[in-house]
């Protein structure tokens, strides 16, 4: 701000560049390349012999987003000194510095204010001091600071400081620096370092103070470090008076829109030794595990590469099944950190999954053919006992060349082929191949009906390692050959309603057949084969799929488009099933379950998604999953959540899931979550807070209840300091 105000001031330092007019002038070059003109008004303009130039009487000097408010400016155009005095103000971008009077030496770009306040719009600090002088080109020092983002004279947090040295894209000094509340001072220190970079800066972020009965009392103390402009990491230091001393980490980089990563790492030495006939211990798992060196490794990125290639690394592995259980969750664990599933439109498994997926893929994706290449890895945490016989895919090369028509006929080709290296601990391991050529000839009876007969063919290799050097050899093939008749029928309405114009009904009646039958059925395979799952097919479906679309026109004549509703309804007929032979007693169940899946998106805030399967034989739904998120935007830039998410399916899983974060009066808000097992009838974890949140700080009290832990938190924040803003 005092550069600005130095240039602001530079108007008149070069004469034949000043031309008056009344009370008013312009300078077409100033200092750097922008050449806008600053225009100066007063209700005195005055120019004497000896050089000085004095405007008096509501002195404004503006260009652009710039603008000096003033009553008196005088500028000696020998010395280059320029002085504004009776108070000014200068702002820009928003950002305002108010003085009671300013030196500023233009020839040497330094300057000097009496009594400053500044404020930054952006993060709404506020820094005052008695003496705000810029000593140098980059070096500032300030007198008797203060520093906050709390509006009024009595601020509800400051940092002060006797004297304040800082050299822009460097270091600070602090002499005498203090914490206060209100204007009573918690904690002081006095001599401090601190990095002046302008823009994301290093240092210490909120403390978080918390006890659970499973970790005893809970204190981390997270440091932010700036690595530069592309990258950052955050070292999470805690303490848990039952465990020990936790280290975390979370590194993040952002190349371009294209290119970013995240990644987190937390190690422990457990002081905790799990007793397997303690019944709490056995409630988290029924296995054992050590002490030495706890610790999970999760990260997920998306990289562009030269020459097209697109990186996709999601990374999970872990030193056992505890873990996650125990640390997961909560208002200090992985909860609390950004959202990677969001983020990289990816999921995190679930913490009682039994296996921790870590994959790597490379793409290269073009008009012609897509080629892949990738390597995964499957961690068996559950039991450190137990005998691993995963198979590991740790190579994997793909080819596919899409539908394309084969010179002028009404025939078009695909292929598929695919390679893969898969190893295990114990068991057979070796390397397989397939190739999988499609053919497909689209037939249109009129404008509105297309019938599409298609004929896939899939041949498999597999080369196994049975140890000392042996190897065998296997093949599996599989013919697929089936049809297709479709239709699609749209019409238009004229609407008015919640902002749309028009909306667009469009049906899609689908009637496919499949017919795939697999040779070499008594091969056995080693490890997971698509050729093995899909097995043999006699089978017919009906389909109708509804869209429901949106226009809407804003008063300038712009339109855009939303999809409010897509609804699908799909029945099918197992051929397979009816023929096959029977049990005494035993009744055939050639009518697969209807299957309808139903989205609703009227608004930007809602979101339903709905899956449900019904059993035409049992009467009665086989699967269901149901989920509602909802926004609603309040004042002062507020926002209550809402979220439910309804899992069911037959003689497996039976959950819910929902959570609530509601905006009170006076800056009160509260929250709750909840995880329930249905099937079990008890609570997999509970979680309620209670927040304020004033003008410039916020404070939260919140609880967790799980299955083996509660756990009670109070976290701080203060505006400004207390929040990191994405890249």
């Amino acid at each position: 701000m005092l550069s600005i105000l130095l240039a602001s001031l530079a108007v008149c330092a070069l004469r034949p560049q000043c031309a008056f007019s009344n009370d008013r002038f312009s300078a077409d070059s100033l200092l750097g390349d922008d050449e806008t003109p600053w225009q100066v008004t007063a209700k005195s303009l005055t120019y004497t012999d000896n050089g000085v130039v004095i405007a008096e009487g509501d002195v404004v000097i503006a260009k652009g987003q710039q603008s000096l408010h003033a009553q008196k400016a005088v500028y000696h155009t020998k010395t280059g000194i320029a002085k504004v005095a009776k108070g000014f103000r200068l702002e820009s971008a928003g950002d305002i510095l108010e003085g009671e009077q300013g030196v500023f030496d233009l020839e040497n770009q330094t300057g000097k204010i009496t009594k400053g306040r500044l404020f930054l719009t952006e993060n709404h600090f506020y820094v005052t001091g008695d003496v705000l002088e810029k000593t140098g080109e980059n070096t500032y020092l300030i007198k008797n600071c203060e520093l906050t983002s709390c509006d009024g004279t009595i601020p509800d947090w400051s940092i002060t400081g006797s004297e304040i040295r800082v050299t822009l894209e460097g270091y600070g000094t602090v002499k005498h620096a203090a914490f206060r509340v209100r204007q009573a001072p918690i904690l002081y220190m006095p001599y401090m370092i601190f990095p002046a970079k302008t823009k994301r800066q290093s240092g210490l972020l909120p403390p978080r103070l918390g006890y659970s009965t499973l970790n005893g009392a809970d204190m981390e103390l997270p440091f932010f470090w700036a690595i530069s402009d592309q990258t950052d990491a955050t070292f999470y230091q805690r303490y848990m008076t039952e465990r020990g001393y936790m280290q975390g980490l979370e590194f993040r980089y952002l190349l371009d829109r294209d290119s970013e990563g995240t990644y987190f790492f937390n190690v422990l030495s457990d002081q905790k030794e799990k007793d397997l006939s303690d019944p709490d211990d056995v409630k988290i798992s029924p296995f054992r595990r050590s002490n030495d060196t706890r610790y999970w490794f999760l990260g997920k990125s998306d990289q562009s590469l030269p020459l097209g290639v697109e990186l996709r690394l999601d990374a999970d592995y872990v030193s056992d099944q505890d873990y996650l259980r125990e640390f997961q969750e909560g208002l200090f664990g992985l909860t609390s950190r950004p959202d990677l599933a969001n983020e990289f439109g990816r999921p995190v498994q679930e913490k009682r999954s039994p296996l921790r997926t870590s994959t790597l893929r490379l793409s290269r994706d073009r008009d012609n053919y897509s080629l892949q290449a990738g390597s995964s890895y499957y961690e068996q945490a559950a039991d450190p006992d137990l005998q691993d016989e995963t198979p590991q895919p740790l190579l994997g090369l793909n080819f596919v060349l899409p539908t394309e028509q084969v010179l002028d006929f009404p025939l078009f080709f695909n292929l598929d082929t695919n390679y893969d290296y898969v190893w295990r601990e114990e068991g057979l391991k070796g390397h397989r191949t397939s190739v999988s050529p499609g053919l497909s000839s689209p037939l249109w009876f009129g404008p509105y009906l297309q019938f599409e007969p298609f004929f896939r063919y899939t041949y498999n290799v597999q080369w196994l390692d049975e140890g000392k050097g042996s190897t065998d050899q296997q093949y599996k093939r599989a013919y697929e050959t089936g049809a297709g008749l479709l239709t699609e029928l749209e019409r238009v309405y004229d609407f008015d309603w919640w902002g749309a114009k028009r909306i667009k009904h469009r049906i899609r009646p689908l009637l496919s057949y499949t017919y795939r039958v697999t040779q070499d059925e008594d091969v056995e395979s080693p490890w997971f084969e698509p050729i093995d799952v899909d097995g043999r097919k006699n089978r017919i479906a009906f389909s109708f799929e509804n869209y429901l679309d949106a226009r809407f026109e804003n008063k300038k004549g712009g339109t855009s488009y939303r999809q409010w509703v897509t609804l699908t309804i799909t029945q099918a007929y197992d051929i397979e099933e009816e023929r096959r032979d029977t049990e005494p007693g035993e009744k055939r169940r050639p009518f697969e379950p209807l299957n309808a899946t139903m989205r609703v998106q009227p608004f930007a805030n809602i979101d339903f998604l709905g899956k449900v399967e019904w059993d035409h034989y049992d009467h009665e739904i086989t699967l269901a999953d149901l989920s509602l998120d909802l926004s609603i935007n309040r004042s002062g830039g507020r926002e209550d959540k809402f979220k439910i998410d309804y899992q069911f399916e037959k003689d497996s899983q039976k959950s819910l899931n929902a959570s609530a974060d509601v905006n009170l009066i006076h800056g009160f808000s509260v929250g709750a979550s909840l995880e329930r097992d249905l099937d079990l009838d008890e609570n997999i974890s509970n979680t309620f807070w209670l927040g304020y949140e004033s003008q410039c700080w916020g404070v939260e009290l919140g609880t967790e209840i799980d299955e083996t832990d509660t756990t009670i938190m109070l976290r701080f924040k203060l505006l400004g300091l207390g929040e990191i803003k994405p890249f």
